[in-house]
């Protein structure tokens, strides 16, 4: 409100003084919160709206069941582990883990029996701890990265930095090398990795069945992927 000039009059300029403004504002601020949470309540899609599982629950799994199989080799110092002792192997009578593991005859190929499988639970179950810079064996022995000898990786024929939390991917070629090898001589080394996967999987018939693999009876059925 100003006051007019030479007059007793008054005029308003349009302009209201902060004792009127602030409670008009938050009145509507506090308008603008209840319309946003009604929209987000009223608008929002059925599918945004998840539960996250927790173990235990009836009918709810974090995980999925599944049925993949995938090759791999370690190689330490330019010899390969193996994986064939009693220690690796799960039989139908002792699993040393029920997700994922190793059976004879094919202990170069990994079962996979859960989805999200990570190489570092993988590993674990076997009594290993794989990093991106060491692997230490049940025995307590470490392979670190030093200036000469470095652990290394190769996915499919691909070098690649890390995969300790990468899942285990179905019919996939993995090498864990650690040792001064790079460029040919690592790839050498990932071409003594297996392609054996797709036999206890049934995808390659004309190499055998896989029949017997996995203990008895069959816990899954290998054709989709999938367990029962």
């Amino acid at each position: 409100m100003t006051e007019e000039a030479g007059g007793g009059g008054s005029r308003w300029d349009g302009w209201l003084g902060p004792r009127i403004w602030a409670p008009a504002g938050a009145i509507l601020v506090a308008a603008v919160a209840v319309f946003a949470v009604l929209f987000v309540r009223e608008f929002r899609s059925p599918q945004t709206i998840t539960r996250r599982c927790e173990p235990g629950d009836p009918g709810c799994e974090l995980r999925q069941k599944i049925h993949q199989h995938a090759d791999f080799a370690v190689v330490i110092g330019g010899q390969q582990f193996d994986f064939g002792r009693k220690q690796f192997i799960s039989t139908a009578d002792k699993e040393l883990s029920p997700n994922v593991h190793i059976h004879s005859p094919r202990h170069t190929v990994i079962h996979i029996h859960r989805e999200q499988t990570t190489w570092d639970e993988f590993f674990r179950s076997l009594g290993f701890e794989l990093t991106d810079t060491c692997l230490t064996l049940p025995a307590g022995e470490r392979y670190c990265n030093t200036a000469t000898e470095k652990l290394k990786f190769v996915v499919n024929a691909v070098p690649v930095d890390s995969i300790m939390f990468e899942d285990i991917q179905g019919l996939s070629r993995v090498l864990i090398s650690y040792g001064p090898e790079t460029g040919d001589e690592l790839m050498q080394q990932y071409a003594q990795v297996t392609d054996q996967a797709c036999i206890p999987s049934g995808l390659c018939l004309a190499r055998g069945t896989g029949s017997g693999e996995h203990g008895e009876p069959e816990p899954c059925t290998v054709t989709d992927n999938t367990c029962n």
